[in-house]
C-alpha cells in the first residue's frame, strides 16, 4: 500500500507525463480520461503565467510557433513554482539551453533584464543578428532578419545605462 506521499508523486507524475505507475489504483486514474483534462489545464495554467512573465521569449516562441511545446516540455520535465519570479527565472532559464540560438539570446537578455531590476549587477547578451529588426518582426509579424556571420550584437544591460540597454555592433 502506497503512502500519502507516494499517491501525491504518483498523481504529479501522471499529470508530468514521467510514465506508467506500478500502483494499480495510479493505472486505472492514468487511463482515466479525467488526467488529459488535468495535464491539458495545468500546461495551460503555466502557459497563461510565462506569457504574462516572460513576454519577450513567449513572443519568439510563439512567432516560431513553438510556445505550447517548449512550455508543455518545460513544465513535464521541471518542478515549476507557484511563484512568478521563480517561474519566471526557471523558464528562462530552461530556455538559456534551447538549441536556437535567437531563442537563447532572446530568454538570456530578459532574465538579464529581471537581474538588472533586482539590483544583481550587470550583464552582456550576444546576438548574431540585429536585436532590433528581431523585436520588430516579432511585433510586426514580419520577417525575421536572418544571421549576420560577420557581425556580432552585444547588449549591455544595466542599471545606469539609459532604458538600461545599449547595443554595439562588433565585426565578428
Amino acid at each position: 500500500m502506497l503512502t500519502l506521499e507516494s499517491y501525491q508523486r504518483g498523481l504529479l507524475d501522471l499529470i508530468k507525463n514521467r510514465g506508467l505507475p506500478q500502483d494499480p489504483f495510479l493505472q486505472k486514474v492514468a487511463s482515466s480520461p479525467g488526467i488529459a483534462i488535468v495535464r491539458e489545464t495545468a500546461v495551460w495554467w503555466r502557459l497563461l503565467q510565462i506569457e504574462s512573465l516572460c513576454p519577450l521569449s513567449s513572443s519568439i516562441l510563439k512567432y516560431q510557433g513553438q510556445i505550447r511545446e517548449v512550455v508543455t516540455s518545460y513544465f513535464n520535465s521541471n518542478r515549476t513554482s507557484p511563484y512568478a519570479e521563480e517561474l519566471s527565472e526557471g523558464f528562462l532559464k530552461f530556455l538559456g539551453n534551447h538549441a536556437d540560438p535567437l531563442i537563447r539570446s532572446i530568454a538570456t537578455l530578459e532574465y538579464a533584464v529581471l537581474r538588472v531590476r533586482s539590483g544583481l549587477g550587470e550583464t552582456e547578451v550576444i546576438f548574431d543578428r540585429n536585436p532590433d529588426q528581431v523585436f520588430l518582426a516579432m511585433k510586426l509579424g514580419g520577417t525575421m532578419p536572418s544571421a549576420e556571420p560577420d557581425s556580432v550584437y552585444r547588449v549591455k544591460v544595466a542599471r545606469d545605462l539609459p532604458g538600461m540597454l545599449r547595443c554595439i555592433r562588433e565585426a565578428a
